[in-house]
C-alpha cells in the first residue's frame, strides 16, 4: 500500500477509536435519576455511584454543622419516605425548608446521602398567579421567538 492510501485509513481508525472512547467514558459516568422510593430501595446496590433524587426539604430538619459550610437535612416525598442528607458547601440562595430540591450525590453509611450538588426548584410567579406551565412556556416562546429583544423597542 502506498502512503497516500495509508494516511486516510490511519486517520479514520484514530477517529473511530476516539469516538468509542468518548462514548464509553460518558456511559460509565452517567448519573441515574431516581425517585426517592427507588433510591432508598437501591441503597445497597448503588454503593458509591452518583445518582439524582428529588424531594421536599423537611420542615425542622435543617441543621448546621461546626462551620457554616456543613449542613444536614432530610428530604421527603409525597408518601412520607425520608432521606437524610449531608452537604458541604455554600447552600444555594433559594434553599429553604419546604422547598422542592433535586440532589446529586451518593450514599454513605446507612441510608444517608452525601450530596455533591443541590438544585432548588423555584415556584414560578406565573404558577402562583394561576397560569399553568404550558401557557407560561407558550408566552416565553412567543416573546423570545426571534431571540431576546427589549420590550420597549417592540412597542
Amino acid at each position: 500500500m502506498s502512503a497516500r492510501k495509508i494516511v486516510p485509513v490511519v486517520v479514520a481508525v484514530a477517529l473511530l477509536v476516539g469516538g468509542f472512547a468518548i462514548v464509553g467514558s460518558s456511559m460509565q459516568s452517567g448519573v441515574f435519576s431516581l425517585t426517592l422510593e427507588e433510591a432508598l430501595a437501591a441503597s445497597e446496590t448503588l454503593g458509591s455511584k452518583e445518582f439524582k433524587v428529588g424531594g421536599n426539604v423537611v420542615e425542622g430538619s435543617v441543621s448546621r454543622g461546626s462551620n457554616a459550610f456543613e449542613t444536614t437535612f432530610s428530604i421527603a416525598d409525597a408518601a412520607g419516605r425520608r432521606l437524610v442528607c449531608a452537604y458541604q458547601g455554600a447552600l444555594p440562595d433559594p434553599f429553604a425548608e419546604g422547598r422542592e430540591v433535586i440532589l446529586q450525590g451518593s450514599f454513605e453509611r446507612g441510608n444517608r446521602m452525601k450530596v455533591s450538588k443541590i438544585t432548588v426548584k423555584c415556584p414560578s410567579k406565573y404558577q402562583e398567579a394561576g397560569v399553568d406551565e404550558e401557557k407560561a412556556n407558550e408566552y416565553y416562546k412567543n416573546k423570545y421567538d426571534g431571540g431576546h429583544r427589549n420590550d420597549d423597542a417592540s412597542k
